[in-house]
């Protein structure tokens, strides 16, 4: 954008995925629309008439007005924008919503996800009473690796069961696996971790 004849200075426009917001807020861009700079917003949208850093004028002619509501799982919300300089045509899954500053300005919609609950926390009988944070970190991924395979059923890739005439997927046809014992794979795969170790 111009702020003089010789002069040009870049307008940002940014969004976070961040969440909760600074201050514990919930709030959720849920919708965005541009008008003349005379108008008046729309009820419950915000102007951004004005840059965070600066405070000057952000845009000429027309104004970017937002509206931020509480969130809700499973409601409306934007999770991307982007401007198209030459082309007049959205890419796919983004909506034109209007020209400012000689750009044409695109939304993308999304729903507001769930919130998941977090992981169980160790009990004492688990943990001694100063747990090895690394220990810890496991602990929390295996559970997240858990919830996420929850439902998943466990099936052999069929191209394994090549003597598997049947088609049911069992464990007939893998007699060419070699089952290795722990002491077994412990010789085989003889590897010390003294490299991880050391860099604790």
């Amino acid at each position: 954008m111009a702020d003089s004849i010789l002069e040009r200075k870049d307008r940002f426009l940014c969004i976070t995925r961040a969440y909760p917001l600074a201050g514990n807020k919930t709030y959720v861009l849920e919708d965005i629309k541009i008008i003349n700079e005379r108008d008046m917003p729309p009820p419950q949208y915000i102007p951004l008439t004005h840059t965070m850093d600066t405070h000057e004028k952000g845009t000429v002619k027309r104004i970017i007005c937002v509206k931020l509501v509480d969130r809700q799982a499973g409601m409306k919300c934007i999770c991307d924008i982007l401007f198209l300089y030459r082309s007049k045509r959205p890419p796919q899954f983004y909506t034109l919503i209007g020209d400012i500053n000689g750009l044409q300005m695109c939304i993308k919609e999304g729903t507001v996800p769930p919130l998941r609950a977090p992981p169980p926390v160790p009990t004492s009988n688990l943990y001694p009473s100063s747990p090895d944070p690394l220990h810890t970190n496991a602990f929390s991924k295996k559970s997240d690796e858990k919830e996420m395979l929850d439902g998943i059923p466990f099936a052999i890739n069929p191209k394994y069961l090549t003597n598997n005439r049947t088609g049911a997927n069992d464990l007939f046809g893998l007699d060419s696996f070699q089952i290795l014992s722990t002491y077994e794979l412990e010789q085989y795969f003889n590897y010390d971790f003294n490299l991880e170790r050391s860099s604790m």
